[in-house]
């Protein structure tokens, strides 16, 4: 009877094991649910649109990766385009709104910061992964009422919490705290409105928080090309204040 009784506990705790998540089970489902590995490694630049919204104002914007290492936003505001590169270690922006026509260089801490956007985005747990970045799972949790993963990624940039739904385990926020000239500051993102992109599940609709801005920015991605030619010529830093285009 005691005998019995062990094998009848030990069968019980099968189902708890068997069923536990572990952060790689984890990993592995979102890149599933995204289309598999094989669909992600393949993407080496991607160029897409955002049609950009803050606190009642529109902007559009234009993007240009190359997976990995470089990234070139466009952003056209209230008559003024404002650009942002990161290529490799180098970074650069033109900013009329904040006074002045000519390129700047980025210091270190933004283009550390920046180089986290030279990916698809949606597919940030893929690249952890695929770079062996140590990845920790945090627990279970609500995140907007839904029940999440929570994920602790420590990436080069810093570390990030990722937020995988539990039911379809796509990636549906992210919250990072972030120090930028001598000030640091939390900045949350959530992802939405999954799409079918040339055989990828990947969001169309991301919100992004900081305290650096007035209020939350809702971005909509949109003529997603994969694998398009990039000229790397665009990541160049222009002299004396001329943009490339």
């Amino acid at each position: 009877m005691k005998k019995q009784l062990i094998n009848l506990v030990a069968l019980l705790a099968i189902p708890a094991f068997t069923f536990a998540q572990t952060a790689n089970d984890i990993l592995d489902k979102n890149i599933a649910a995204i289309g598999g590995a094989d669909k992600i490694d393949a993407i080496k630049t991607v160029q897409y649109d955002q049609n950009m919204s803050i606190m009642g104002m529109d902007m559009t914007g234009k993007s240009s990766v190359v997976v990995g290492q470089s990234a070139r936003t466009d952003i056209s505001a209230m008559g003024q385009q404002i650009t942002n590169v990161v290529d490799g270690d180098k970074g650069w922006s033109i900013n009329p709104m904040a006074g002045g026509s000519g390129a700047q260089a980025l210091p270190e801490d933004q283009v550390k910061q920046q180089k986290g956007n030279a990916y698809v985005i949606g597919t940030e747990l893929a690249t952890a992964k695929s770079k062996k970045y140590p990845v920790e799972l945090v627990g279970k949790e609500k995140l907007n009422d839904k029940d999440v993963f929570n994920l602790k990624v420590t990436r080069p940039e810093g570390v990030i919490n990722y937020f995988v739904d539990a039911a379809t385990y796509q990636l549906a926020g992210a919250k990072a705290t972030v120090s930028m000239q001598g000030q640091s500051g939390e900045i949350s993102t959530r992802y939405a409105n999954y799409k079918d992109t040339q055989g990828l599940q990947l969001p169309s609709t991301v919100e992004i928080s900081s305290p650096a801005m007035p209020g939350p920015i809702t971005l909509t991605v949109s003529n997603v090309v994969f694998n398009g030619k990039i000229d790397p010529a665009i990541f160049e830093m222009p002299k004396q204040g001329a943009a490339k285009q």
